[in-house]
């Protein structure tokens, strides 16, 4: 059994749940204008098509990657992974 440098089995951490977030962009709106929202407004974000989506962590970039559709989803396809 592989322990960490603090003793804890590496399996129970590597069985850890963990929530990714795929960050599209971001839009800056004022808070009345969010009060007036109906359907089908739209929000401009602050990527173009094609840029790469951000995956962060806990707000932490942890890799980069590319929108795609597997079957009737959309996915990322990782492009590269940031380092610290």
């Amino acid at each position: 059994m592989i322990r960490t440098a603090d003793g804890v089995s590496r399996s129970i951490i590597d069985n850890l749940p963990v929530t990714i977030e795929a960050i599209l962009g971001v839009a800056e709106v004022r808070v009345g204008d969010l009060n007036r929202l109906a359907e089908g407004d739209t929000f401009t974000l602050d990527r173009l098509l094609g840029d790469a989506v951000e995956l962060r962590l806990n707000g932490a970039v942890v890799a980069y990657g590319e929108l795609v559709s597997v079957g009737d989803t959309f996915a990322v396809r990782i492009q590269s992974v940031a380092h610290s």
